[in-house]
């Protein structure tokens, strides 16, 4: 595909929007704002790059299609070039991006996690803690599964959580931007390999018109 052979610059696209948006989120007073101005600025990158992109791409697509068999008679190359494939195509194709930066999600996920394994490590420890007190070492008290202990560990790193809620939530902000970007580039992609499918298509069906 298409897409396939472009996609350093497609990369490089993104990789300068990431830089973009961080210094959107640093300079921004709310999560709320810096998300509206990420949207904003990313729907108007992509779409004024899509429509580049898209162009460079069609002009291509005819060039190599002018050079197979077919169209070795310039009679059938006058033809196509009336049919006008390209310009049918820039109309009816524009790319928009169908997502949104899913933060409010990750947020509440934190904070289900927060509140749960709290809970669950502070009777661990405490549990734990007293037995130590009693005189017992370790070693006597009932094994406790591995699962218990995984769970032990995540609950302290929730406990962490709470006590540094503002760095995480810009953790958690930046990540979903990240996500979001992950997102809107896949879309970029597809929607390219959707123009070149409908593209080959056309052809096919201009061809045995002529």
């Amino acid at each position: 595909m298409y897409s396939e052979m472009i996609t350093p610059k497609i990369d490089k696209l993104f990789d300068d929007l990431r830089a973009e948006v961080q210094k959107i989120v640093v300079d921004s007073n709310s999560a709320h704002e810096a998300m509206n101005r990420i949207f904003q600025r990313v729907s108007s990158e992509t779409s004024l790059r899509s429509k580049t992109m898209l162009s460079d791409m069609l002009f291509n697509f005819d060039d190599e299609i002018r050079q197979t068999p077919f169209f070795a008679d310039i009679a059938r190359q006058n033809k196509f070039t009336v049919i006008n494939l390209r310009q049918e195509i820039l109309s009816k194709y524009q790319f928009s991006i169908n997502t949104a930066v899913d933060y409010k999600e990750t947020a509440r996920i934190k904070h289900a996690t927060k509140v749960g394994c709290g809970i669950f490590i502070i009777g661990g420890v405490c549990g734990i803690g007293a037995a130590l007190i009693s005189g017992f070492s370790l070693s006597n008290l009932v094994p406790i599964p591995v699962g218990v202990l995984v769970m032990a560990v995540f609950g302290s790193a929730a406990m962490d959580y709470i006590v540094i809620a503002p760095n995480q939530n810009k953790k958690n902000l930046y990540l979903a931007i990240d996500n979001y970007l992950i997102d809107v580039q896949q879309q970029f992609m597809r929607w390219l390999d959707s123009v070149e499918s409908y593209y080959n298509d056309r052809a096919n069906e201009i061809k045995k018109m002529i």
